[in-house]
């Protein structure tokens, strides 16, 4: 459904502040594959809070920080579920 996809990105972007828009998503994926800084050392996570201030064309460069995997990311035995489960797809 159009207007509900519309609705919910609007809501998720801007009310809720749990999504970030295609322009500065794509901007994102951008910047972790050309950024010298980014390619200085490697397996490292870098995030940037959904809604955070740090978007947009002029935080470029500025907009990520190293953090460290989530618990979860970090767990063995879910990792092999997980992977279980994806070559059952």
């Amino acid at each position: 459904n159009q207007v509900f996809t519309k609705l919910f990105d609007v809501a998720a972007t801007n009310v809720l502040k749990v999504g970030e828009t295609t322009h500065w998503g794509g901007g994102a994926l951008e910047y972790m594959t050309l950024s010298e800084k980014v390619g200085e050392k490697g397996g490292l996570y870098y995030t940037s809070p959904p809604g955070s201030s740090k978007f947009g064309d002029a935080a470029f460069d500025r907009e990520f920080d190293v953090s460290e995997v989530s618990k979860e990311a970090r767990d063995d035995d879910k990792a092999k579920r997980l992977w279980e489960l994806s070559e059952k797809l």
